[in-house]
């Protein structure tokens, strides 16, 4: 789950943060069919593309669990947060000799998308798409299929946001929580610097675009599951929601203050756990397109 800042820029605590719940939380397989991908090729070394690289957790996943040589170029527009993915990917070279050349392209991910892939085997991003146009989208499946690469999409939110009692598992919804939760869907549908961004959409119109463009497309499920033991992350969260909220609703500063301050304090003791919806996208061009 991608948490709102204004200029869409993910704090390096933030990342730090979410990083052991991103990685416990994705598609195991989906990863093992990019690396059966890799294996299967006939480059001599596997060229993986990383789109939002931030500080290298795709990277730090994906790096160990994929086959043979690999070559990696990380890409962001925040130069510091690019020099610790650089570093992270210079200590998973020395301890593994897995990874060769390492590319870093401080860049915006609104302009040249071809340049950016040049020589991919597998496009990679992690919790990016729900920023994003749908525009964006249908010109990244392209530039993807012209460099007949497999992409691996991993963490887009799916629009499930769902409070549990840790007691019995049973829902715990409430009128503010549905409240604040409209605001959020309203606020995440803003432009974050690659055109007015598809939200909870991201799932279903990435798969859309990737099958236009002659991808067969795997989807699978990645949710969050955020209690006590996670207690930082999601009072994180909870803070990020309350000031896209905010925002979204000045006027209600109070009450959505009130909210977040109640469900921080309900995981703390742990009385909730929460849920946050994600999805995982495989796709490889399909027989007859190419590789």
């Amino acid at each position: 789950m991608s948490r709102p800042t204004t200029h869409a820029r993910f704090e390096a605590d933030w990342l730090t943060l979410r990083e052991s719940v991103d990685h416990a939380s994705r598609a195991s397989k989906l990863t093992e069919a990019a690396s059966r991908w890799l294996t299967d090729g006939d480059a001599a070394m596997g060229h993986v593309v990383d789109l939002g690289s931030g500080r290298g957790s795709n990277l730090r996943y994906l790096a160990p669990r994929l086959p043979g040589s690999q070559s990696w170029r990380l890409v962001d527009h925040d130069a510091e947060l690019l020099d610790d993915a650089q570093r992270s990917a210079r200590q998973l070279a020395e301890g593994s000799g897995r990874i060769g050349a390492i590319e870093c392209v401080v860049a915006d991910l609104a302009t040249d998308l071809d340049a950016l892939l040049d020589g991919a085997s597998l496009v990679t991003a992690a919790a990016l798409f729900d920023l994003a146009s749908q525009a964006w989208m249908e010109r990244l499946a392209a530039a993807c299929a012209a460099q007949r690469a497999a992409v691996l999409f991993v963490l887009s939110v799916d629009g499930e946001i769902v409070f549990r009692c840790s007691q019995d598992d049973q829902r715990v919804t409430d009128a503010d929580d549905l409240f604040v939760l409209e605001l959020l869907d309203a606020h995440q549908q803003r432009d974050k610097g690659l055109g007015v961004a598809v939200g909870t959409r991201a799932p279903e119109i990435l798969e859309e675009a990737l099958v236009r463009h002659g991808y067969r497309v795997r989807i699978e499920a990645s949710p969050w599951h955020l209690g006590s033991d996670s207690n930082a992350l999601a009072g994180a969260l909870i803070e990020g929601w309350r000031d896209a909220a905010t925002e979204q609703a000045p006027a209600e500063h109070e009450r959505i203050h009130a909210w977040a301050r109640q469900r921080i304090a309900a995981v703390a003791r742990g009385d909730l756990n929460i849920v946050v919806g994600h999805r995982d996208i495989f796709a490889v061009p399909a027989p007859g397109t190419g590789r």
